[in-house]
Order: structure tokens, then C-alpha cells, then sequence
């Protein structure tokens, strides 16, 4: 049975501030030039060799048959990085292609960075589609580049999915079997078109509605859109649309997100066109909106540094604290289980490990010991208790807050 319920970390009481940092890191190192080129050899402005001399993408509309060729290419990019990919097949011609980059922690936890790679318009015309969504689509082939030697606490898939244009065909295969798998998705950031600003207004919108923890996701987006400074106007938008593939992961009973350019109020004028071209591009645009959809995904996989992670002692055995309720809407009551006199810092991290609420000092000894936290002025979203003693001890405790 999947759950809201976020489970115990042992040993991370000095990684939230890291995990800050490393997320800011991450943002500074998405490339626009990398970025642009991959549109440009995915929508045919540049040649590409999948193995057989070079060759020009024209279209990636699923009946055509360079739609074959732009997964060799994508299998191909995610090689040269020393990714192993996967060719899942959902019917005779539609074929998602998957990445798997397993936790160091959580491995049983997944968080997925996605967009879709078919195309239209149909039929023997060019289909570049380089907005809709080459955009996307290279934005996940830049985080897998830039994060291939990142280790994560959670399990991060990057996914490309097919036949979206037919009706999410693709994703909502993916979706469904994983639900029946009963996998635990903690969070899917989809990317559906997010290189077009026509009037410069720098809008974007993130669409969410709550099923499971959609909420909280994009509380995550609009944490990391301000903690570091990311020059987007972001827009909400609840209950959000369901044309892109987001929609399969909440039908499925999982929370995601979509982060699209401002599409009703602004919408590109060669959306499923051949002239959905790269030259077409507020490039600083697409550079910032691929940055926030990045980052926000590293926040929710939780980038892990073991040389930063504070270890429990042998004698303090899990489970080391818990807390209750959780999801909370007001009064948190964490529990700690102690095994050693000693002084007990308590801080309460945000889900980009910026400190929510003042940290606490306790002088505490061996036994069961609690104590409360008021989260009702707290926005909703994942939080993270962390305690650790004077005598090395230490434990950590995700909370989820909801409205």
C-alpha cells in the first residue's frame, strides 16, 4: 500500500545544510549551451550519428520512422554518460525510454524528472518540435549529465515518454505498472514545453491538484524557486490540467507536477507546427525554467553526502525516532528514543534544508523522550526533524505538512 508517510533517516544531521548547497550547485552547473544543442539534434537542425553515419531527426511523430532514431539518440546520450537505459515497449511501435540512478539510501523510493520526446504535427511533414517538447527533453538529458557522479539518498528515474501526443499512452502504461507493482513514487516533475515567453512577462506556471503529495511538490518548486533566487514569475495552477503526462502519475494515485511555459495566457504560435523551431527560443528563459525544474527534482531526491553524514552510535538502535501524526496539519509530537545522557540539539529543516524554525537544546537521558512542534505557520511540504547529542548520536525524522 503506498503511503504519504515519509520514512525514518538515520544519520543525516549535518547533511540538510549540504544538501543545500549541493542543490545550488547543481543549478549552477545546467548548461544553455548544452541544452540548445541537444534541441537542435533532436528537432533535425543538426545531424546525428546513432551508429550509422550521420543522419537528420525530421520528425519524432510516433508513425514516423525517425521516431526509432530519436531513442537510439536519447539510449546514446544517456550511454556516453555511463547510464544503462531501458527500451520499455507498450505496444507495437511506442517505446519509453528509462533510466535508473538507484539511492544510496532509500533506493525503494523514487523520484522521476520526465518530459515526452513524440512530436507532431503527423503524416510525412517535419515535426521539430523543438518547444513541445524538445525543451523537456533536453532538460532531463542535461540533469542526467550533470548529476551522473551525484549520489542521492532516493532513487531518481529519468524518463522520456512516447505517444503523449496519442494520449499519454506512454507514461500511463509506465504509471499504471508501477501501481500495480506497488512501487513507492515519492514525486514526478514532468516538463512539457518551457522555452517559449512571447511577451517576455517571464510566467511560468506549475500545475498541481491534491492527489497524494502534489501539493507538497509544488511547495518544493516555489522553496527552491526563492531560496535560490531563480528569476521565473511562477504561477500555480490547482486543479492543473491534465494534457500532459503528470495527469498518468495522479490517475495512478501519485503525486506529480507539471512545469509548462504560460501556455493559456501566452501561448506559442508554432505549437504542433513545423516551425515549432529553436530559433523561436527565449533562451534565458528556457536556461531558468530548466534550472527550477532540475533543482526542484534534486530537493526531492535529496542529494547524499556520506562524508558529511553523522552515524549512530552502535548502542542507539532504529528505529531511533518517529513522529506523530504524520502527514501533521498543526501539533507534531517527535518521539526519541534515548540511550545515552547528554546534550540533544533539535532543528527543523524545510525541503531545501534552510532551518524552518528556531533549533532547540535539551539536556537528556537514557529513555523515551518527546517533544512538540507547532508547524501551523509553516506552508505546507516535506520537513525534516534532525537531533543529534553532544556524544555523537544522531537521528532524523521527514514530516510531511499538509493544509
Amino acid at each position: 500500500m503506498r503511503s504519504l508517510l515519509f520514512p525514518l533517516a538515520i544519520g543525516c544531521s549535518s547533511l540538510l545544510p549540504a544538501q543545500s548547497d549541493m542543490i545550488g550547485e547543481i543549478i549552477d552547473s545546467v548548461r544553455i549551451d548544452s541544452m540548445l544543442l541537444f534541441v537542435e539534434e533532436m528537432s533535425g537542425e543538426v545531424p546525428v550519428n546513432v551508429g550509422a553515419g550521420p543522419v537528420t531527426i525530421s520528425s519524432r511523430h510516433s508513425d514516423n520512422a525517425m521516431n526509432a532514431v530519436a531513442q537510439q539518440y536519447y539510449e546514446q546520450k544517456f550511454a556516453s554518460w555511463g547510464y544503462t537505459s531501458t527500451a520499455q515497449a507498450f505496444n507495437a511501435t511506442g517505446r519509453n525510454v528509462l533510466v535508473t540512478k538507484t539511492g544510496s539510501l532509500y533506493p525503494d523510493e523514487i523520484v522521476i524528472l520526465c518530459a515526452h520526446y513524440d512530436a507532431l504535427p503527423a503524416g510525412m511533414f517535419n515535426a521539430p518540435a523543438a518547444d513541445d517538447d524538445g525543451s523537456g527533453c533536453a532538460a532531463v538529458l542535461e540533469a542526467a549529465r550533470i548529476l551522473q557522479d551525484i549520489p542521492f539518498e532516493r532513487t531518481i528515474v529519468f524518463a522520456l515518454w512516447d505517444q503523449e501526443e496519442q494520449g499519454k499512452i506512454g507514461s500511463i502504461y509506465y504509471a499504471n505498472s508501477m501501481a500495480g507493482n506497488d512501487e513507492n513514487i515519492v514525486g514526478v516533475v514532468n516538463m512539457d514545453a518551457i522555452a517559449w515567453d512571447g511577451n517576455a512577462d517571464k510566467k511560468a506556471r506549475v500545475h498541481a491538484r491534491p492527489v497524494a503529495n502534489s501539493m507538497a511538490i509544488a511547495d518544493t518548486v516555489f522553496a527552491v524557486l526563492d531560496r535560490y533566487s531563480i528569476d521565473i514569475d511562477l504561477l500555480l495552477t490547482t486543479p492543473g490540467a491534465t494534457y500532459s503526462d503528470h495527469a498518468s502519475f495522479w490517475s495512478a494515485g501519485y503525486g506529480a507536477v507539471l512545469m509548462i511555459e504560460e501556455f493559456s495566457g501566452d501561448p506559442n504560435p508554432f505549437y504542433h507546427t513545423m516551425n515549432d523551431r529553436v530559433e523561436h527560443f527565449d533562451v534565458p528563459y528556457f536556461e531558468k525554467l530548466a534550472k527550477l525544474s532540475i533543482g526542484s527534482m534534486a530537493a526531492l531526491a535529496v542529494p547524499y553526502d556520506p562524508g558529511a553524514a553523522v552515524r549512530l552510535r552502535a548502542g542507539m538502535n532504529p528505529p531511533a525516532a518517529y513522529a506523530y501524526p504524520n502527514p501533521v496539519t498543526t501539533d507534531v509530537q517527535v518521539w526519541l528514543e534515548v540511550t545515552e545522557t547528554g546534550t540533544y540539539r533539535i532543528q527543523l529543516f524545510d525541503a531545501v534544508g534552510k532551518e524552518a524554525l528556531p533549533s532547540r537544546e535539551y539536556d537528556l537521558t537514557p529513555g523515551k523522550r518527546g517533544f512538540s512542534y507547532d508547524m501551523s505557520t509553516l506552508v505546507p511540504g516535506s520537513y525534516t526533524v534532525v537531533i543529534h547529542s553532544d556524544r555523537g548520536a544522531s537521528a532524523a525524522v521527514k514530516v510531511l505538512r499538509i493544509p
